[in-house]
């Protein structure tokens, strides 16, 4: 193997671009590398891949499962999925459900962002409830969540849904992300549980 394509196979490989994406990397190469040559390398490393937006098929179901495990097993969440059974068993159990919807985002044929919700038919009409939403721990931050969901407001839109719903967290990045696409907080309704053990 050459140095050049050794030094190629770095610098394309999934670890790199995901340092390269979230970290302080992306800034520093503008700056020590703008308007030069060198700033080539950035077309090489096919950041802006073609995205690929579908449905939900129940073939995608086992790669969603792992990556719903890795993405909620760390930070913020860091919930204990111990296992690929537990998160493909709570998975599954959303697929089944005979108002499922489910959405994928492919990147060089891996599965990067998921959508998994189902419809609720209320007064005020046709409404998606998201159950899951979850982007590639690596990928996250850099615009694929945002595009993803454009892709699914429109197509839902596009079928006479007049409303998203969710529930997330506050204080993580993913409340802010959802204020970012549209999202407001409901401050008439509070979510209540009741531990039974």
């Amino acid at each position: 193997m050459s140095i050049k394509t050794s030094i190629k196979e770095h610098f394309t490989s999934k670890q790199f671009r995901g340092h390269f994406e979230n970290g302080s990397l992306k800034n520093h190469w503008g700056y020590f590398f703008q308007n030069k040559p060198e700033n080539n390398i950035l077309k090489e490393l096919k950041l802006d891949s073609d995205l690929d937006f579908r449905r939900f098929s129940w073939e995608d179901l086992d790669e969603c499962a792992e990556l719903f495990k890795n993405v909620f097993s760390a930070g913020p969440w860091y919930d204990e999925w111990v296992s690929l059974d537990q998160s493909r068993n709570y998975l599954g159990e959303l697929v089944e459900n005979p108002v499922f919807e489910g959405f994928v985002v492919r990147e060089d044929s891996e599965i990067v962002a998921v959508c998994l919700g189902h419809r609720r038919s209320w007064w005020m009409g046709k409404e998606f409830f998201v159950d899951e939403f979850f982007v590639e721990n690596v990928r996250q931050g850099n615009g694929i969540g945002t595009k993803m969901m454009d892709f699914v407001t429109n197509s839902l839109a596009a079928n006479g849904y007049n409303r998203l719903i969710l529930l997330t967290n506050k204080e993580i990045p993913a409340e802010s992300f959802y204020l970012k696409n549209g999202y407001y907080n409901n401050y008439q309704r509070t979510v209540m549980v009741k531990k039974l053990q």
